[in-house]
């Protein structure tokens, strides 16, 4: 990870920090307390000590930390601009600082996820590993017995209608509905740095031989009437995560049509994509779809994740 990858009002906030003589473990408490990982907030912080304290600091006086007394508790002796200069940490770090903190793989609280590629523009990470063997086989056993054909979001009325371009079947979790799925809602939240609260029920889709799901996107358009009611229930759609449950003989990739890009399925793997370009316009390269099945079948689980805590059905 290199320290100009970090978010600028991080950068700064670390920098006014160090100047003002907290130490090194003062940072790293105070990230983790506002949601950093413990990784990610150790080495931001041992980057930064590196370059701003010391010889490395020549434009920033550094102030020795004042010693906890007996008359004042320890805790309060912490210089308070570690609160008051902290919104800037405020917030979950993004996915492309947690990827450059992490070299090619991430360790989640259980688990240890890695990187199979990442591509910046638009952002399109495939991790390898992000679910078990084991958690796969157990969503498909619970998803199988209460499959329904899959519908699609209509962007003039707003409901929920079947569609002859969305050929699957499928079924939903409720958020937390039980452990496994508060596993996986916990371990994607920190993968990428979205609050669980922030994620829509995870969906589960089947797709029998020719089955397929053509290019679309999974933001909503704001240009739609339609779309009002859905981007209430939390604000837009910010990223996707699909998770592969299965492997598939021949077919079944996630395509990318605009970036000549294919994902093919492989049990466990999981890609992750963003819609917002840098400036914050919706990225319309995002475009993506489920190509037909051609031999086997095709079993994944979808986590969309919003802007704000999601409130709609099934949250």
């Amino acid at each position: 990870m290199q320290f100009e990858s970090l978010a600028a009002d991080l950068q700064h906030w670390l920098k006014d920090n160090i100047g003002r003589g907290v130490d090194r473990e003062a940072l790293v408490q105070s990230m983790r307390a506002a949601g950093y990982q413990p990784k990610f907030a150790r080495q931001a912080v041992d980057m930064a000590v590196g370059r701003f304290s010391g010889a490395g600091m020549a434009d920033v006086a550094v102030l020795e930390r004042p010693e906890a007394s007996a008359a004042v508790p320890a805790a309060t002796t912490q210089p308070a601009v570690v609160e008051k200069t902290q919104p800037a940490a405020q917030r979950e770090p993004t996915a492309s600082e947690i990827i450059a903190a992490s070299g090619n793989s991430i360790e989640t609280s259980d688990r240890r996820v890695n990187l199979l590629f990442a591509l910046n523009a638009p952002r399109v990470v495939l991790f390898g590993g992000l679910l078990s063997g084991e958690e796969c086989k157990e969503l498909v056993r619970l998803s199988a017995v209460k499959l329904q054909r899959s519908t699609v979001v209509n962007a003039v009325t707003g409901e929920y209608d079947v569609h002859p371009d969305r050929t699957s079947s499928g079924t939903h979790f409720l958020r937390g509905e039980n452990a496994l799925i508060r596993t996986i809602e916990a371990r994607i939240s920190e993968l990428v740095g979205v609050p669980v609260d922030h994620g829509e029920p995870i969906q589960i889709l089947h797709y029998l031989p020719g089955a397929e799901y053509k290019p679309h996107f999974d933001f909503f358009d704001p240009n739609f009437e339609g779309n009002d009611k859905v981007l209430a229930m939390g604000g837009q759609r910010t990223a996707t995560v699909v998770m592969y449950l299965n492997d598939v003989a021949a077919g079944g990739s996630t395509v990318f049509p605009d970036i000549g890009l294919d994902v093919l399925p492989r049990e466990g793997n999981a890609v992750y994509f963003a819609y917002a370009t840098p400036d914050g316009q919706l990225d319309r390269r995002t475009l993506h779809g489920g190509s037909p099945v051609a031999e086997g079948e095709k079993w994944i689980a979808t986590k969309w994740l919003r802007e704000r805590p999601y409130t709609g059905p099934s949250a």
